[in-house]
């Protein structure tokens, strides 16, 4: 799939991430509830710019975006799953380039597929693939 984005749209996206990335500093490891259910967990921001782009719980919308992108981050060979197994760390451009396509079929366009697209992002990269994918599923 090709992504919806021109390469400067790319980068500043991946800019983005890494910013609300690099603000969550170094917060202690919680249990993933945690992280998405407390109003003052770190990932609050994240939780409620999905719910108000989606209108449901982020929990419920994780669910829906681990189904749609599980052949790239979820299975072996996908496309981020292999960077993750090597690097146990994503790039935020490559990223944006697979989650694009992702949430366009899902729907979204526009300045609501980048909020989404930033907020699905962080949680993934800062809970790790191996966390999304075992804790998103069905």
């Amino acid at each position: 799939m090709a992504t919806p984005f021109d390469p400067v749209t790319v980068e500043a996206l991946a800019s983005r991430i890494d910013q609300e990335i690099a603000a969550l500093g170094k917060v202690a490891p919680m249990a993933v509830q945690r992280s998405l259910d407390e109003p003052d967990a770190p990932l609050a921001k994240q939780v409620a710019e999905i719910q108000r782009v989606t209108g449901e719980s982020a929990r419920g919308f994780l669910r829906k975006f681990r189904r749609a992108a599980k052949a790239d981050i979820c299975e072996e060979g996908g496309v981020l799953s292999a960077q993750w197994q090597q690097w146990q760390d994503l790039a935020s451009g490559d990223v944006v380039k697979s989650f694009g396509p992702i949430l366009v079929a899902m729907g979204f366009s526009g300045a609501l597929l980048d909020t989404v697209l930033v907020a699905v992002a962080v949680i993934v990269i800062h809970l790790g693939l191996k966390t999304f994918c075992e804790e998103f599923s069905e």
